[in-house]
């Protein structure tokens, strides 16, 4: 497959049977012409839309009713004309056309068709297709095929490929075959994935078959996950599409943490990758909204950063134009990219710590991965999410946040890296057997007792482990475990506890008691290369972000990490990502200010420049120049005990840095 263009348009055009006046403006020339000026060089074209209705000529589904000519096709046409890649929009899983057949809808275990209540009429309201039904998918392979003989296919993308917790009578018979009990949400869990990772396979190759050069993408739930049990890992399911594309529109549904948990765990491996906000100020179908200037920089720069080409999402108005306000704003930030394009071409992601993923497979909580991502973009390491398959020798250091469970094989496969001189931080139940109560990681060098029965506790810092830190009893927040060090095994940090946890009938002030003692409990211990943290620190920090959280990991990174990639001057609030191109290492450095100002989203309409920035790199030898990307300048620097030491003079919202090996 060829490498996907940098500057797409994921065009929507989800337009009601109600509007008489489809397509009525829609002009080629102007169109495409809008598109260039904006420095647009691949689009994602509709052939239909959630209301199932199809902008082409067809026999397989229906027309819109107020379409007079054949939408699709003339977008097609002058879009290769003009050598601009024009992969094919197509859902599946909301389309009101085929939801018209009751048989194809899922049934919730509440007995609701289509997952939609009656007279519901909130947003994002579709009637939910079960992709488990034959008619249905048989539906979508004639649908797709007709688009196969009609038009030149540069790719598909396929879209809502989603199942939810279906038990149809299709689902509970296949469920049974696969002696899975559908009274089990557990199971039905499984179902539900195994339901997509087929479908996708049977799509996958039917389009293969046709157009072996066609890019296939399935647009759904590509959550990270541990790889613990590989009948259900995500792997299964991406081996059946040519690429991920991570959607991810920031303000509304998804929260700017969203996309660098997702891309951490996504480029690790330098796949084929594309990012994905919108031009909307909240999300999909905002009419009327603009993204601040600020918010559309700082999401695609965050892209091009982390190995991701860029694509915008925008909605055509019904009438078939698109908005030169939109493309002009969209052109500015498309003008930046294309000027950055070459240093981020066929790079590869350079990082030293992994984070191997908290949740199992099918399990969505990931408030571990969040704070453990937070704190890794704020300290300005260089870290990769990982799995249970991946080479765990790449790494110098793996952090297990909170819940890694350790099955015999797990434990086997960390013991063996500890062994081999790697280093682990791990928190709370991370390490323990997931059926007994024991440590199965025994490098920790703790027993497991309980529960802590206080919640909040406290933390009570030893001046070993934090001098400056070491003068307070600190409140631990969430609930952590009681364990106690065996021998060989060093107390950082002890544990504390209030008079009383707080009920109905015993209270003091507005919250917790305060202090009362210690309870003997270790909260960190080190044992050589491993420090363990007795509660869940990670999730802890991304539901009340308390700084001494993060200072804490810092610490015990830098008490095993002797030497980091990156050392750096940067403010928490800039984010900083590495990356090799032949003999080139190049970083990259954003400061943008992401804020909560709305109840409901994440704003950023501000870049506030950074002055003389100090960083140092560790490098095998001194580089033959360092300069600025795309401008050229070049920065002095000094290369001293293995690293290359030099200074951005500023940065003001993005800053390429490009150090060129001899």
């Amino acid at each position: 497959m060829k490498e996907l263009p940098y500057r797409q348009i994921h065009l929507d055009f989800h337009t009601s049977p109600y509007i008489t006046d489809v397509g009525t403006s829609f002009d080629a020339e102007k169109f495409v012409k809008t598109l260039k000026e904006a420095k647009v060089n691949s689009v994602n074209v509709f052939a239909k839309c959630h209301h199932g209705l199809c902008y082409y000529p067809t026999k397989i589904g229906r027309k819109h009713p107020a379409l007079k000519f054949d939408l699709l096709g003339e977008i097609l046409k002058v879009l290769h004309r003009e050598g601009i890649a024009a992969p094919i929009y197509f859902p599946v899983g909301w389309e009101e056309v085929a939801a018209e057949n009751f048989n194809w809808l899922e049934l919730s275990d509440e007995g609701i068709l289509g997952q939609i209540k009656t007279f519901e009429d909130r947003n994002y309201k579709w009637r939910k297709l079960c992709l488990n039904k034959k008619g249905y998918i048989d539906y979508v392979l004639a649908q797709t095929k007709e688009l196969l003989d009609n038009y030149e296919v540069d790719g598909f993308w396929y879209d809502i490929i989603k199942q939810d917790n279906c038990v149809c009578n299709d689902c509970i018979k296949s469920m049974k075959e696969l002696g899975l009990d559908p009274q089990n949400k557990d199971h039905v869990r499984k179902h539900d994935f195994l339901v997509l990772r087929d479908f996708q396979k049977t799509v996958y190759e039917y389009v293969r078959e046709s157009k072996p050069t066609a890019t296939i993408f399935f647009n759904g739930t590509w959550t990270p996950d541990g790889g613990y049990d590989s009948m259900y890992s995500i792997h299964e399911r991406s081996i059946y599409q040519t690429h991920i594309e991570l959607e991810s529109l920031p303000s509304d549904l998804w929260g700017y943490n969203h996309f660098p948990l997702f891309v951490n765990y996504h480029n690790r491996d330098n796949a084929e990758l594309v990012g994905m906000n919108g031009k909307f100020h909240t999300a999909w179908g905002d009419f009327g909204s603009l993204r601040n200037i600020e918010a559309l920089e700082y999401e695609c720069f965050r892209m091009i950063a982390n190995g991701c080409k860029c694509s915008i999402g925008d909605q055509m108005h019904p009438r078939a134009y698109l908005d030169e306000t939109v493309y002009k704003l969209i052109g500015e930030v498309y003008t930046q990219v294309e000027e950055r394009e070459q240093w981020c071409r066929g790079t590869q992601k350079v990082s030293e710590i992994g984070i191997l993923i908290a949740n199992k497979p099918l399990e969505t909580k990931l408030e571990a991965d969040d704070g453990a991502m937070r704190m890794m973009l704020e300290l300005h390491y260089c870290f990769d999410f990982i799995d249970y398959m991946t080479d765990f020798s790449r790494y110098k250091l793996i952090i297990l946040p909170d819940n890694i469970y350790c099955n015999k094989a797990l434990s086997e496969k960390i013991s063996e890296y500890i062994k081999n001189g790697g280093k682990i931080i791990a928190s709370y139940h991370s390490g323990l057997d997931p059926i007994k109560s024991t440590f199965a990681l025994e490098e920790l060098g703790v027993e497991y007792i309980m529960e802590d029965v206080y919640c909040p506790s406290y933390l009570l810092l030893k001046e070993n482990f934090f001098k400056e830190k070491s003068q307070y009893e600190y409140v631990l927040y969430e609930q952590g475990a009681n364990v106690r060090a065996l021998a060989g095994t060093e107390t950082l940090a002890e544990l504390g506890k209030p008079y009383f946890n707080r009920s109905y009938d015993c209270f003091c002030s507005h919250r917790q008691f305060p202090f009362d003692g210690p309870t003997g409990f270790p909260a960190i211990t080190k044992k050589r290369n491993v420090i363990y943290i007795s509660h869940p620190l990670f999730t802890d920090y991304i539901k009340n972000s308390v700084r001494l959280y993060r200072e804490i990991i810092k610490q015990c990174i830098e008490k095993l990490l002797e030497k980091p990639l990156v050392i750096t001057e940067l403010p928490v609030s800039a984010e900083l990502t590495l990356r090799r191109q032949g003999n080139k290492l190049i970083m990259h450095a954003i400061h943008y200010i992401a804020e909560r100002k709305a109840k409901n989203l994440d704003i950023v309409d501000t870049k506030i420049p950074l002055y003389k920035i100090r960083t140092k790199i560790r490098t095998d030898k001194a580089p033959k120049r360092v300069y600025i990307a795309p401008l050229g300048t070049e920065l002095e620097f000094k290369y001293e005990g293995g690293y290359t030491e030099f200074v951005l003079p500023e940065i003001f919202g993005y800053q390429i840095a490009v150090l060129e090996e001899v």
